[in-house]
């Protein structure tokens, strides 16, 4: 008794520690259920048995280029990285200036919420003219997606700044360097919040630019699901897809856990 006690305090503990669990396991019984006994056809649903496989088989030596999930996640990572990373510098920097002031921010956010309700798959196309149909036309097409939603979340993170706190500490000739730092972990959520933010659009927009045309080396993961689609390769697509998702909720949590850890959350 005591020993099954102690087990299902531990079962208990592990579920409060990670309240995620249950939802994956459901998730990936469903879907088996659903694969494995044909509610559904194998042109539309791999099993997961069949997804593994292909991501097994990418893994051996002379795995055929056109069916590597690793090799072609690899470029689009790097794309939506490049694209996030310049998307970041460039949003916190006119974001802060748009924030500073508060006419500048009343004058600047109609051009910049004009800005984000702009489709990016729509400038697309010209980028693509004006790169030379280059890996920059896919870059500039995610900050152009980005940057805008960071200057808004970082502006209004300035605006919210909780002045009279910051006045205090300057009247009592606060060492600049701590005052410094105390403005910085003000503005922090909001940063941390644009990042998050911004980094499910560059992710989104690198695998929709690379079905709509495919960059020159090939190698990207929105061009290799819309080949498999196709194709009816439906483990190789689905790969894809559970590659995206799997990055973009792993990155996330990890974005999470360095706020928490920086905000004192957790």
């Amino acid at each position: 008794m005591a020993d099954g006690g102690r087990r299902g305090a531990t079962r208990w503990a592990l579920l409060r520690r990670h309240p995620w669990m249950p939802s994956f396991v459901l998730l990936l019984a469903v879907w088996g259920l659903v694969s494995e006994l044909g509610w559904v056809g194998s042109t539309l649903v791999a099993t997961p048995a069949e997804v593994a496989d292909a991501f097994v088989a990418a893994t051996r030596p002379g795995a055929p280029d056109g069916r590597n999930v690793w090799l072609h996640a690899n470029g689009t990572l790097g794309r939506a990285a490049t694209g996030w990373a310049i998307a970041l510098g460039l949003g916190l920097l006119v974001g802060l200036g748009a924030g500073a002031r508060r006419l500048v921010y009343a004058g600047s956010e109609p051009l910049v919420e004009l800005a984000r309700s702009v489709p990016p798959i729509m400038v697309f196309p010209v980028l693509l003219v004006a790169f030379d149909y280059s890996d920059g036309a896919y870059v500039g097409t995610i900050v152009f997606g980005c940057v805008p939603v960071m200057v808004i979340t970082v502006a209004r993170g300035v605006q919210a700044l909780s002045r009279p706190k910051l006045e205090v500490l300057r009247v009592h000739r606060v060492r600049s360097s701590v005052r410094a730092l105390a403005l910085v972990m003000e503005l922090l959520p909001s940063v941390v919040l644009g990042a998050r933010l911004t980094l499910s659009i560059s992710l989104v927009i690198a695998v929709v630019t690379e079905m709509v045309f495919s960059p020159r080396s090939g190698i990207a993961l929105g061009a290799l699901a819309k080949e498999a689609e196709v194709a009816f390769d439906t483990p190789v697509f689905y790969a894809a897809l559970v590659v995206i998702a799997s990055v973009g909720y792993l990155a996330n949590v990890g974005l999470r856990w360095i706020e928490e850890r920086l905000l004192g959350k957790g």
